[in-house]
């Protein structure tokens, strides 16, 4: 998928998802993407677009002083301090900013963190949005932080990996209002819409900063006509798979109006779920609404211990997670193939596991009663 003359027609493929995309997104004909194998990665592009924007010698000359900043919510995905030490910004140039209750960036903390680090002579380069963060499913508020990262000419990519999606959603799409305001913008096809693994996405309202980050000359491959059928030269890698087909063959076999049906499902299940949890007393819930992550706690039961349970004795595959110091069940309904009774008999099982083990409540040892 690197060049016209190697993948043909494919190409073509690629860059009708591209365009529709951006045209889904409000962006215009400047805009531009590509695919790339994983939230990880895109995320990873988005820093190295946001850092060559800033100082675009640094990647020929490298980092003569490094003092410049990133930014990001402590609820945020754990590949931004991991790409922050692969661009050379280093780990300990992530700053991350708190978040409120409901799992989404507070934007005055992220404010004041930018004037700090002004004043002290650091650059900010990037500030990172979550769109779905990893454990609430929040999301941050784009609109805000837009006109700040303006004012101060700072890149800000929407890392919608988890729950990008939504774009196709009229119902929920008011939970990325703003989104056209950024600089970049990913998400996961191969998480919500189901698509198979790998299938990822990063765009950027100037293709021309593909360009800057990834073009390299390479005359043993790049032998056609014009760059624009020429992918290897916006694209991290050379040689990669053809995952724009698998996201093509499906938005072809359901259409727009199928990818809204899939999305909307998923916040139609995790409703199911909420709902359930409301009516029983057994339950604690500590989510948010308009999300697919569905936290709570069942009777008070340590959670990461019954999840490991659970486990152990192969009954549910189910993760946890902690905000505020509270641990939680953390279920996620991001599977359009289930229905309201999958929902509900995910409940019961684990009931009937509590039950038929003697897990005791609160008991901090809870082991197996045979």
């Amino acid at each position: 998928m690197y060049t016209y003359k190697a993948a043909g027609v494919q190409i073509g493929v690629e860059k009708v998802i591209l365009d529709k995309v951006l045209k889904i997104i409000q962006w215009d004909k400047n805009g531009g993407g590509t695919f790339a194998t994983g939230g990880s990665l895109t995320n990873f592009m988005s820093m190295l677009m946001a850092r060559d924007a800033f100082n675009a010698k640094i990647k020929n000359e490298g980092f003569q002083q490094n003092n410049l900043t990133v930014y990001t919510s402590k609820e945020s995905h754990y590949s931004i301090p991991k790409n922050a030490a692969f661009s050379g910004i280093g780990r300990e140039n992530v700053r991350y900013i708190a978040a409120d209750d409901l799992g989404r960036m507070d934007v005055d903390d992220l404010k004041n963190q930018i004037n700090k680090d002004i004043a002290a002579g650091y650059h900010p380069v990037l500030v990172n949005l979550t769109a779905g963060t990893t454990v609430f499913g929040a999301f941050d508020p784009i609109t805000e932080a837009a006109e700040f990262c303006t004012k101060h000419n700072i890149w800000l990519h929407v890392d919608g990996a988890y729950c990008g999606s939504l774009i196709f959603s009229n119902k929920y799409k008011h939970l990325l209002t703003g989104l056209e305001k950024a600089d970049s913008f990913s998400f996961n096809a191969h998480k919500m819409i189901g698509t198979p693994l790998t299938c990822s996405l990063i765009f950027t309202k100037d293709k021309k900063h593909l360009y800057n980050s990834f073009d390299n000359e390479a005359s043993y491959l790049y032998q056609t006509d014009g760059d624009d059928f020429n992918l290897g030269k916006t694209s991290l890698q050379c040689g990669r798979r053809n995952d724009a087909l698998k996201f093509w063959t499906l938005w072809k076999s359901v259409g727009t109006k199928g990818l809204e049906n899939i999305v909307d499902h998923q916040f139609e299940l995790a409703d199911v779920a909420r709902e359930y949890i409301k009516n029983n007393k057994d339950y604690t819930s500590y989510g948010i609404e308009n999300s697919i992550s569905v936290c709570f706690n069942y009777k008070g039961i340590d959670p990461q211990k019954l999840c490991t349970a659970l486990y152990e004795k192969s009954e549910i595959l189910v993760g946890f997670g902690s905000n505020n110091g509270n641990e939680f069940i953390r279920f996620v309904t991001i599977n359009a193939q289930n229905e309201k009774e999958d929902i509900l008999n995910f409940f019961k099982k684990l009931e009937d596991f509590v039950e038929e083990h003697g897990f005791a409540l609160k008991d901090s040892s809870l082991k197996i009663i045979s």
